[in-house]
């Protein structure tokens, strides 16, 4: 139920601007347009997939790589801390040997106990200890590397001979 003088008027228009009556053609090159785009999202969402399952596997395999790797650093910095707690120890030792060799040397430079000593050198009496008045000497306070620095379970040569054979 169209309008004569419509369809005439369209006609018209269409004519004057040369536009194409035959709608059938323009509507299939538009499918066939609007397929080729659907296709090349398909394409494009496999494409992404692929690229996202790589992307994971990646990120694990890097993740895992890099928790190992601060798993050892964990490890490292507690064998500095032992070390440098160890140096610590050392230094405090050596600086009380130093210490005890400074007073001794005192002790021993002194002239009047020099005097002394050469007194009673020259007495038919043997010198005693306890007569120089020396500090009593205490005993150092030793460091065990064994503390810091754990040694394996295996202590006796013959056993790691032994383990050595049975591996062979």
């Amino acid at each position: 139920m169209t309008d004569p003088n419509l369809e005439k008027v369209s006609k018209e228009i269409a004519e004057h601007f040369n536009l194409s009556i035959n709608r059938t053609e323009d509507l299939k090159e538009i499918k066939n347009s609007i397929e080729n785009v659907n296709n090349q999202m398909e394409e494009i969402k496999e494409s992404l997939h692929f690229v996202r399952q790589d992307v994971d596997k990646r990120s694990e395999v890097a993740s895992k790589e890099l928790s190992d790797a601060a798993d050892q650093l964990e490890n490292l910095f507690a064998k500095i801390d032992s070390l440098e707690a160890f140096v610590n120890i050392v230094k405090k030792s050596v600086n009380d040997v130093t210490d005890r060799v400074d007073e001794t040397e005192r002790l021993v430079t002194n002239p009047i106990n020099r005097v002394w000593d050469t007194i009673k050198m020259n007495t038919t009496k043997s010198i005693d200890t306890v007569d120089l008045n020396l500090p009593r000497m205490k005993p150092l306070k030793i460091y065990n590397t064994k503390d810091y620095f754990p040694t394996p379970s295996i202590t006796n040569i013959d056993e790691v001979a032994e383990r050595e054979a049975a591996l062979q």
